[in-house]
């Protein structure tokens, strides 16, 4: 899977959509870039193309591309806020429709590039309501809520692109969740929910959503490791288990797929942090790409792509339990294959002087 955002975010070069308009309203958005020529010129149009090319020529499965929205456009917002930044509400009375038409404009503009948009977020952190620093836009769950029932449910209804609510960190999971899906009309347009990683595991809020509307998925939307964590994951290998951890608890609590914030960045921050950031917000990503043009591997670049080898699409996930050997720092998921093979990933986080290598079975 990947993620694309809709408008700019604060790994874009700089803030921008695809109807700006020089800041004047455009609500028959006549003026929306129908071929997304933005992100053609930045690259992430070709890069998307050469992607799925690759994946065709090599029979892999097919490739599943979400939007996430970070902000519309100025004019659309409350007091013309600017794309950084959010007032609560965000979006103007009389806008929210407009937003929606925009979105579904977004599809089609990435449509006729060859790009098929199989879902879209509702807003990329609609709860993070003090944001200064990139683009947002806060929304509360009974507005998101009504956003999705009313506007961007009726309006993607009959094409082939899902809706997924929330697109925030877990730690408001259970409270999002019964706004949205206990609302009959909004669940029917909301495949599931998007999940966050930064404030924790959350295992009691994911399961709380599991049993409580089991027919809603939950897929984990973001997550890396800034310049503000290097305190806590110092190290290349801190970093790749971090990943490995919350991958491995999601998916054992129901979550149904896991998706990195960044693919590759240039080396241009603190730490060997990456970007460009026009926010300073640099971060790691699995694959960086050093001041001389070669490719920097990281220690989970190859732990998240041992998960994704080893748990195809259409894998499902099993309780299971180790029954043989120390299972000090072991954590792991069991899953049946496709072709109805079973497989165990694990993990092994005993690296003390005195660990030791282990044999486990496990049922």
């Amino acid at each position: 899977m990947g993620r694309i955002p809709i408008n700019s975010c604060d790994f874009s070069p700089a803030s921008y959509s695809f109807d700006d308009n020089d800041g004047i309203p455009d609500p028959s958005l006549k003026h929306f870039d129908t071929k997304a020529s933005v992100d053609v010129q930045n690259g992430m149009i070709p890069m998307i193309l050469d992607a799925l090319a690759t994946i065709r020529a090599s029979g892999g499965d097919e490739l599943l591309l979400f939007g996430s929205p970070w902000s519309p456009p100025q004019w659309m917002k409350t007091n013309d806020h600017p794309m950084v930044g959010s007032d609560v509400p965000c979006i103007k009375d009389g806008m929210h429709q407009v937003w929606a038409e925009y979105i579904l404009l977004w599809i089609k503009a990435y449509g006729s590039h060859g790009i098929s948009i199989w879902g879209v977020t509702a807003q990329n952190e609609p709860g993070f309501v003090d944001n200064t620093a990139w683009e947002a836009c806060s929304f509360t769950a009974a507005q998101q809520r009504d956003f999705i029932r009313d506007h961007l449910g009726p309006t993607l209804n009959g094409t082939d692109t899902n809706i997924i609510a929330f697109d925030d960190d877990k730690s408001a999971l259970r409270e999002w969740a019964d706004t949205i899906l206990s609302d009959p009309e909004a669940a029917n347009f909301t495949w599931g929910m998007g999940l966050h990683w930064y404030f924790g595991d959350l295992t009691e809020h994911m399961s709380y959503v599991r049993e409580s509307y089991p027919n809603a998925f939950m897929l984990a939307t973001e997550g890396c490791t800034c310049v503000y964590d290097q305190k806590e994951y110092n190290d290349s290998w801190s970093r790749a288990q971090r990943y490995v951890h919350d991958a491995v608890n999601d998916l054992n609590t129901g979550v149904v797929g896991w998706v990195d914030w960044n693919l590759v960045l240039d080396i241009s921050g603190p730490g060997g942090t990456g970007g460009p950031n026009h926010a300073n917000n640099t971060c790691f990503a699995h694959i960086h790409v050093a001041p001389n043009n070669t490719l920097v591997l990281h220690k989970s670049y190859y732990t998240m792509g041992h998960l994704s080898r080893f748990l195809p699409r259409g894998s499902r996930v099993v309780r299971h339990s180790l029954i043989k050997g120390s299972v000090k720092g072991i954590e792991g998921v069991v899953a049946l294959l496709p072709d109805g093979g079973v497989v165990g990933v694990f993990s092994n986080t005993d690296r003390g002087p005195d660990s030791e290598p282990k044999t486990l079975r496990f049922r």
